[in-house]
């Protein structure tokens, strides 16, 4: 079973999940085209249905979806556990408590978010969304994490487009350290760090992607790997679950016409996307933006980045948006 452990030094929580190991042993070819439990007409084998957006005259758990969610098959966290109260002072071990669900972004075993329409990711968001609302509902769970990984390089195993829903019950040490940037900048100024950023990056104009009235995508000033990116709604709003559908679509947008840059620009390339949204609680309503990273898988990471937290990153941010800026959409 999975366990969250609690480093003794740092404070930094880990998830141990031996039975994760599994699925790392199988090679990415046997689990491509027809062996793919991802495809349509494989629903049995992906797991039972969460949530689906399908057409009304098909079943539950059958075929006509868009987009499907199903629990994890190897969870590192589950719902029928509980965190625990350590027992060890120095070693703690807090339970095996959380969620760890797969959204299964298109039946299309070949599509990507460069290839979908801005509809179809808007579908997707839809998902992320709906199955946060969902997950708050549990009192013991604080925060939520969504990764998207594309790519071997980048860590996926399966290359049917999906991505992870992870539900934890504590804040991770990242988007604390988020957090309370966040608010230093507020109490300090009374506006939103985040906002100050959007505004800066339109006004600045050398690290803008592309941007509207509703959203920005822009290469952030400290980027910590090449081409990193950003996509944002330019309304505040700290909850990724609180967005209207208007707001998702506007993004979905935004998030199609930067994928199609990146896949022009850099071929394709291995990459991971992470939702950051604002824990449970009102604390950052007014100091937190939730925000999407793009983060490209380049190079492997220094041991700087490893061992330091420093990243060492070869191109500038400005030279970056410039040539995302001039590739065209295919």
């Amino acid at each position: 079973m999975s366990e969250l452990r609690r480093d003794p030094i740092t404070g930094r929580t880990v998830i141990i999940a031996p039975e994760r190991l599994r699925p790392m042993a199988l090679p990415l070819e046997t689990l491509r085209g027809g062996s793919c439990p991802f495809c349509e007409g494989r629903e049995a084998i992906a797991g039972r249905e969460i949530l689906a957006w399908r057409t009304p005259d098909h079943p539950h758990n059958g075929g006509g979806w868009r987009v499907r969610v199903v629990p994890n098959r190897e969870p590192a966290l589950r719902v029928e556990s509980h965190y625990a109260e350590p027992a060890d002072a120095l070693f703690q071990r807090l339970g095996g408590l959380g969620a760890h669900e797969v959204i299964i972004e298109s039946p299309d075993h070949g599509a990507n978010w460069s290839t979908m329409t801005a509809y179809d990711l808007r579908v997707v968001l839809w998902a992320w969304r709906e199955r946060i609302r969902d997950l708050r509902r549990d009192v013991r769970l604080k925060s939520f994490l969504i990764v998207k990984n594309v790519g071997a390089a980048a860590g996926a195993t399966l290359d049917h487009a999906h991505s992870q829903l992870v539900a934890l019950p504590f804040v991770p040490q990242h988007l604390e350290d988020e957090r309370a940037g966040a608010r230093a900048r507020h109490d300090d100024t009374g506006s939103c760090a985040f906002c100050a950023v959007v505004d800066e990056e339109v006004r600045g104009g050398s690290r803008l992607v592309s941007t509207d009235d509703n959203t920005i995508a822009f290469t952030p000033f400290a980027s910590r790997v090449p081409f990193e990116t950003w996509v944002m709604s330019r309304r505040h709003g700290a909850a990724f679950d609180e967005e209207t559908d208007e707001g998702l679509s506007a993004v979905a947008e935004r998030l199609s016409d930067t994928l199609r840059r990146l896949y022009v620009a850099l071929a394709a390339p291995p990459h991971t996307v992470l939702l950051h949204t604002a824990p449970v609680g009102e604390a950052d309503r007014s100091s937190y933006h939730w925000h999407l990273e793009i983060i490209p898988r380049l190079s492997a990471e220094s041991g700087l980045a490893w061992d330091g937290g420093i990243h060492v990153n070869p191109v500038a941010p400005e030279d970056a948006a410039r040539h995302l800026r001039d590739s065209r959409r295919p």
